[in-house]
Parts: C-alpha cells; structure tokens; sequence
C-alpha cells in the first residue's frame, strides 16, 4: 500500500534564497503524510550546523537533514549526492521558490495507489504573481498529459514532479552539461521506459522569475546536449541538427527559446541556408518586387 511507503523531499540551496522558509511551511502543511517524508537540504558547506534545528523549528518536522558538500559542488552533483543517501521509495526534487499544495501527498498517494504502474507524477500549477516591472500575469498552469513528442521538442512538466527510487535509479541523474537538468532527467526517464501520469489538478506553485541573460545565450549549447545525451529518443536529423550547432556549423540555428527542433524543423532550417547561399531567396524577392509592380502598372492603366 503506497500510504506506508516513505518520500524523500530533496531541496538544492547552494544559493541562500529568502522563499525556503516557505517551501518548509508548505511542507508541514501536508494535510496527511509528514510521519512518512523525510527532507534533505543538499548544501555546499556554507550553512551552519544549527540550520537543520532552525529548520525543525519552522516546519515541527524532526526528520530533516543537511547534505553538506564541498563548495565546488554544483546543483546537479548535489542534487545527486543527496538522491544517494536519500532513503525513500519516492523522490521529490524541490527548489526554494516552490510551494507544494496541502492536499499534494494525499493525492499523490491516492494517485499511486490506484495506478501502481505510474513510474513519475506531474501535476498542474499554479504561477505566482510576478513581482513589480514584469509583464507575466499570475495563474493555474494546465498541463498536458504525457506525450513523446513534445517532451522531445519541451519541457513541459512543471514544479514537483515524483518519481519512484527505482525510475531515477534507470536514469544517471542529473548531468551539469545543461542547464535544463530536469528537462535532461525526465528525458532519460523516458528513454528508460518509466511510466508518467498527469493529475488534472493544480497541487503546487512556484514563483515566477525573469530569465536571464545567460540562460538565453546559451540556450542552443543546453538543448543541443540534451540531444546529444540521448541520441536514441530523437530522429536523426534532430541528432544533426544538434552536433553541427556545437560544431558551429553556419545552418544550424538555436530555434526557438526552449524548444527542440524536430526533423521538419531541421530539415526546413537546412533549406533556407542553403536557398541563402545559392541567392535564390533574392531572386525571389526580386520575382515578387516585379511582380507587385506589374500588376500595380495594370490597375493604373485601367
């Protein structure tokens, strides 16, 4: 029965961040189930010993405790590490700026109970309010039920996604050569064969934040490694498309922010390079010009 079962919440704070307080209060609001988590707080060496009391204080949960790694570490190794030594049937991979739903585990466990063939649970959201000066507007996030093709092409699960300990043991967990780990994560696990299950409801929230300068510069290099870290779940064009643009080959674009170029996509993105270099889309242009003049000559003539 998935009720007796343990989940392993694990948190990346290798940045302090004034939203984990609340992420642990939304913990301990759990309307059933705090007698079966345990939270893992994954950090590089820079809290104090006191944290984990401080953080029992805030939450009345006894069962937390702190991963300390070296200050070299990065997200992906702690999140890692922290999965190691987590003793859960279930992981949970939070980052500060979530919110989980009072009603999340007894759902989630209802949801596991009735599907026991669910190897990942992904649910709806809800988008918190932007702060001053952005143009995103807070609400529920509906998400899609699973489909291949587009995780291939995005990342579309949303915040706290649950997988069993045994869905992350058939994947090599998260990779630092891309900043979409989670994305890189849920690919594998579906390469892996894992089972995702959508539950039509919004049972988290995170905080809406500007994306920045570097994450858009480097977008083509993370999504190309995606592909490139497994080549087996996309079409070979895909797997062209990703090793001639960290090649810098001159046709392979970035695409589109956060969006995997599929083979219609690549095979479009080769043909307007080459129509480029071959001049014909000048002639085109040229074709059309004329055109337009031809027929504005005629009806000035009648």
């Amino acid at each position: 029965m998935y009720l007796k079962s343990f989940v392993s919440i694990i948190v990346s704070d290798l940045e302090t961040h004034p939203s984990l307080p609340r992420l642990l209060q939304s913990i301990s609001r759990q309307s059933t189930g705090l007698d079966q988590i345990e939270i893992i707080i994954a950090g590089n060496g820079n809290h104090p010993p006191s944290s984990c009391s401080l953080w029992t204080d805030i939450t009345d949960i006894e069962n937390i405790r702190l991963e300390n790694l070296e200050e070299s570490a990065t997200p992906a190794t702690a999140r890692n590490a922290a999965a190691a030594a987590a003793n859960g049937d279930f992981l949970l991979f939070l980052r500060p700026d979530y919110r989980l739903d009072s009603k999340y585990l007894t759902t989630i466990f209802s949801v596991l109970a009735n599907h026991p063939e669910a190897d990942i649970v992904y649910t709806d959201y809800i988008r918190l309010a932007a702060k001053k000066g952005n143009t995103t507007h807070p609400g529920m996030v509906q998400l899609p039920h699973f489909n291949e093709a587009l995780l291939q092409s995005r990342s579309f699960l949303g915040p706290a996604v649950l997988l069993t300990k045994n869905a992350w043991e058939s994947t090599q967990g998260f990779r630092d050569n891309t900043i979409y780990r989670d994305w890189d994560l849920w690919v594998q696990a579906a390469l892996a064969g894992n089972e995702f299950f959508h539950v039509n409801y919004p049972l988290a929230s995170c905080e809406h934040r500007k994306i920045t300068f570097r994450e858009r510069a480097e977008d083509g290099r993370c999504k190309a490694m995606i592909v490139i870290n497994n080549q087996a779940y996309y079409h070979m064009h895909t797997v062209r498309w990703a090793l001639s643009y960290l090649r810098g080959d001159s046709w392979a674009e970035a695409y589109s922010f956060m969006t995997i170029p599929g083979p219609m996509d690549v095979t479009k993105m080769m043909h307007d390079f080459n129509m480029r270099q071959m001049g014909t889309d000048v002639m085109a242009e040229e074709a059309i010009r004329q055109f337009d003049q031809t027929a504005l000559g005629s009806e000035a003539q009648l």
